[in-house]
């Protein structure tokens, strides 16, 4: 039972993949902006995922073991998670009019997708280890995204005023 996830997760992924690919060379969306936006979220992952790395060999060193397979589970998480989410934030700001003062809700909404994110992660490794005080670590990256999209709110704010 375990392998028809492992390899129906696989064989979903591929298809998901391989007809998203198919349906926008048919809407001729394959060009080099898009090359760009998915180099650059790829690349942005890998950033994600060597932070990540570093962070569960500071766990392995503080004593909380967390496992192999969780571990390969928790990086695939952030690097497919990162990449897409990147992609998403990438694909909305070069392809939105900047003079477009509608444009909040789209950064509210990447700011929420952001901190949510953020609570996913820490709260992950407080469920795996055991250890609640992770989710404390939490507060200031959260803090962080909420006085980020503050002043970008405050600045749409005025710019539009």
């Amino acid at each position: 039972m375990v392998y028809l996830g492992i390899y129906g997760g696989l064989l979903f992924g591929i298809a998901g993949w391989y007809f998203g690919r198919r349906n926008a060379a048919k809407k001729n969306e394959l060009d080099e902006m898009r090359a760009y936006m998915s180099a650059k979220s790829r690349s942005l992952s890998w950033y994600f995922t060597i932070a990540t790395i570093f962070v569960l060999m500071s766990l392995e060193i503080l004593g909380h073991s967390i496992g192999t397979i969780p571990s390969l589970g928790i990086l695939l998480f952030v690097h497919l998670g990162i990449w897409g989410l990147t992609f998403i934030i990438l694909q909305s700001r070069m392809t939105n009019d900047p003079d477009d003062t509608s444009k909040g809700k789209i950064q509210l909404l990447q700011g929420i997708a952001i901190g949510v994110s953020i609570l996913i992660i820490f709260a992950t490794i407080s469920f795996l280890t055991v250890d609640w005080r992770f989710m404390l670590v939490a507060i200031l990256p959260v803090l962080l995204n909420i006085l980020i999209m503050r002043k970008k709110q405050a600045r749409n704010d005025n710019k539009a005023g």
